[in-house]
């Protein structure tokens, strides 16, 4: 933290189900990266993360932002925003976190200028102050807002593929650290019908979260690449009985599961599952960690569960998911 500047927590948003049109609201992209407080004093520059930690180290060609600052009799202030990187034309997480460097700033808040909070002032007037504050040409940029017409935007995010969508109040405050419904995000959530292969207890629970895979394109079958046997402790799980007992097919792992789990619905999956095996009868392809291969319960291929997630990451894992439903 610079000297002699508060601390503030980032204001929270509240999960929305669905797009909507409002007069009272402005609607702007959802930004796929690390949520980041900018402090800046004279020639000192802070990145604080929602957690308080320091981001600097992680992303120092963000202290070139303090030669951004145009306005006048200029002493210290605090932003509102995300470090976000482009893959593609499009914010990209998993690039971010493997590519710091090209990470930008996207501000959307202007919380304190000069000495002064701003958090009792109405949205529209900080970001008319925000938009003021800076030169705009990297390696930060104003997060620019759609008035009133939320529906046509989240057509945009879907077309794009995009994270999601914000909903604000135009004449919200600012509130640090509380979760208020003056602010609402709206995911763009896909959903696929997915094969349970295995599950992980957990203390206190039968099933803390389940294994979960789709089946294999004719490409992935043809090539089988890192097909072994799992006490090789490798990549990869298999043996011949799945043959038999699925069909031939094989499946492509993508990660654990265990948001929308409830003790009712572990008994009732416990007994369709049955005794766990030794080892995956199926063939199944992708990594699990070492750890994951000691602890997971292997089962006959269970079809299905309906799982809502964002987006399957570069590494093959489900990012988000949620189960919506047991397909009996």
């Amino acid at each position: 933290m610079l000297p002699g500047m508060p601390d503030v927590e980032p204001m929270l948003a509240q999960t929305w189900p669905k797009a909507f049109n409002g007069k009272e609201w402005l609607f702007e992209l959802k930004w796929d990266g690390y949520r980041c407080l900018l402090y800046i004093a004279g020639s000192q520059i802070f990145l604080r993360s929602r957690n308080g930690k320091s981001l600097n180290q992680r992303f120092p060609q963000l202290e070139a932002v303090v030669k951004c600052v145009k306005a006048a009799n200029f002493r210290n202030l605090i932003v509102d925003g995300e470090i976000v990187a482009f893959s593609e034309g499009r914010p990209d997480f998993s690039f971010l976190r493997t590519n710091p460097e090209s990470g930008v700033y996207m501000a959307f808040d202007l919380l304190y200028l000069n000495d002064e909070f701003l958090l009792d002032v109405p949205l529209v007037d900080r970001r008319h102050k925000l938009s003021q504050v800076f030169d705009w040409n990297g390696p930060i940029y104003f997060s620019e807002a759609q008035d009133e017409l939320g529906e046509t935007l989240f057509e945009f995010v879907r077309r794009r593929d995009l994270e999601g969508m914000m909903a604000k109040r135009k004449h919200s405050l600012y509130f640090p650290g509380r979760r208020t419904r003056d602010w609402l995000k709206i995911k763009n959530f896909k959903e696929e019908d997915l094969w349970v292969v295995g599950y992980f207890p957990s203390p206190g629970r039968k099933i803390g979260s389940l294994l979960v895979a789709r089946e294999a394109t004719e490409q992935q079958r043809q090539g089988r690449p890192g097909m072994v046997h799992p006490h090789t402790r490798q990549e990869v799980v298999s043996c011949e009985a799945g043959e038999r007992s699925t069909g031939a097919k094989r499946f492509v792992l993508l990660g654990r599961v265990s948001s929308g789990l409830n003790e009712a619905l572990e008994i009732a999956l416990e007994a369709a599952f049955g005794a766990p095996i030794p080892h995956s009868i199926a063939q199944v392809q992708g990594k699990l960690p070492k750890r994951d291969l000691r602890e997971v319960k292997w089962i006959e291929p269970f079809f299905g569960v309906k799982v809502q997630y964002t987006e399957i990451t570069p590494e093959g894992r489900l990012r988000h998911p949620v189960l919506k439903q047991v397909i009996w």
